[in-house]
């Protein structure tokens, strides 16, 4: 019998049945089986048991509630799963006669999971730690956390889920099939039966494994981001409808009262700029240069001094807002690019002060000197925005001067580039917010960093085709 699913008529009929005394052997084994590798079963099954018990004690059995939190919940450790069919002779022994016992039975003997608890340690290679040592083999519980400054730490879970962690960094072992990353970098690895469903979650989303191999970062501000490079992996953020992520595309989670959501996709390097999930470049948004709203402003300095221009072979800033992208890769003319070893200053004006739902951009680059390389082709910027007022000043580090940050973008961080040939030509970034804007403004400033070059070679920008700019209504 396959494993049921929380909210079917199997797993209610199965606990029913043990609660019961009814359950056959197999029916027990596949109750079993379900409750030490499903946690959210777990819930269930003793929220069952709970409403069970007060049923019984209103009929008369006289039985009272001793183990419970102060919600009212069964206080049962979150790692005992063991389920005893010992006193079968009573229906009631199956209610919280046996939940208790499973509590004095944890407190007596321990975790009832192999291997010492939920994961253990793998490789490690030049771990630095930050508090507690971990020795290759060791097992980890729930509540364990692995936190180091430096190096790299391999944790093999009990569900047959793989997580490389990346120092610094700090990760905490929440379940045989999930983690917390409070900080740094989890490159994972779920394809296995049992492992369907692991489970990342970091402060601002929660990343559920389908059969894939993915990673996930996360700031000590709150900011992370997951980039999927096999299968699929659900996305979960606070405000947004969950979203399939496949092989190829990422998002990352802008921190705030209200979340931003940025999501990167690589494209089909065709001119016809076709992702998994962006729509392609269009003249129907509100900054389209045939509607007569926008423009595009380059401050004269960027906030370190330098001159803010074009470079000598970039196309007119007005190629940003007319509705296409390039035609070809390494199109110079077709595109809008800066100086090698420049910082970018971009300002949208979109002529008025309107609540901005979705902002998206498009670059296409693959060097013919580098053919291979795609050593240019990453995006990388803030976008900051302003409302009614443009501020006099750039915004500098975390300071916004006046300007609101909206987002921080580097693609390179999504596709996980290792290697210059890992970063895909064609890429496309959209940022929305949870809420029905992403605020409103009538400035749109992208302060736009160069791709970092090898050593003694000056750090270069890539070709950005487009950058669309969509109103709420």
């Amino acid at each position: 019998m396959s494993a049921p699913d929380k909210d079917s008529p199997n797993f209610r009929e199965l606990v029913d049945g043990f609660l019961e005394g009814t359950l056959s052997d197999s029916e027990f084994n596949t109750l079993q089986s379900a409750l030490r590798e499903r946690p959210d079963l777990r819930d269930r099954y003793f929220a069952s048991v709970r409403i069970d018990t007060l049923l019984r004690e209103r009929a008369g059995t006289g039985v009272s509630i001793a183990a419970t939190t102060e919600a009212g919940a069964p206080s049962v450790p979150e790692n005992v799963v063991a389920i005893d069919r010992a006193e079968s002779a009573s229906p009631w022994s199956y209610g919280w006669g046996l939940a208790a016992s499973l509590v004095l039975g944890a407190l007596l003997l321990g975790s009832l999971w192999p291997s010492g608890g939920a994961a253990e340690i793998g490789i490690t290679d030049d771990a630095v730690w930050l508090a507690t040592s971990r020795a290759e083999g060791e097992g980890l519980r729930v509540g364990d956390e692995v936190a180091l400054v430096s190096g790299s730490v391999e944790i093999h879970f009990d569900s047959g889920a793989f997580t490389r962690i990346h120092g610094p960094a700090a990760f905490e072992i929440t379940g045989t099939n999930s983690g917390f990353l409070h900080h740094g970098q989890a490159w994972s690895r779920a394809d296995t039966e049992s492992s369907h469903g692991f489970t990342i979650q970091t402060h601002s989303g929660r990343f559920v494994d389908r059969g894939t191999e993915f990673l996930t970062t996360a700031r000590t501000d709150g900011f992370s981001q997951m980039q999927v490079t096999s299968g699929a992996v659900d996305a979960e953020i606070e405000g947004f409808e969950p979203q399939r992520f496949e092989k190829g595309s990422g998002l990352g989670i802008e921190p705030g009262e209200t979340p931003v959501r940025i999501v990167i996709e690589s494209g089909n390097e065709n001119p016809d700029f076709a992702f998994p999930t962006i729509p392609p470049p269009t003249s129907n948004d509100h900054a389209d240069v045939s509607k007569g709203y926008a423009s595009v402003q380059l401050n004269s300095l960027d906030r370190k001094g330098r001159t803010n221009l074009p470079h000598i072979q970039s196309g007119p800033p007005e190629s940003l807002l007319d509705g296409k992208a390039q035609t070809a890769r390494d199109q110079p003319g077709e595109s809008f690019f800066f100086p090698n070893g420049a910082t970018g200053e971009i300002v949208l004006d979109l002529g008025e002060e309107i609540p901005v739902a979705r902002v998206h951009t498009y670059s296409w680059h693959l060097s013919e000197v580098d053919v291979g390389r795609k050593r240019r082709a990453v995006q990388r910027y803030t976008l900051w925005a302003s409302g009614k007022t443009r501020p006099d000043s750039l915004p500098s580090g975390e300071s916004g001067n006046g300007w609101t940050r909206v987002a921080r973008v580097d693609t390179d961080a999504f596709f996980g580039v290792q290697e210059d040939p890992d970063r895909p030509a064609q890429q496309a970034v959209a940022i929305q917010s949870s809420g029905p804007s992403l605020g409103n403004f009538r400035y749109l400033l992208f302060q736009v960093l160069p791709t970092p070059m090898p050593e003694d070679i000056p750090s270069r920008h890539t070709f950005f085709g487009e950058i669309d700019v969509f109103t709420s209504p």
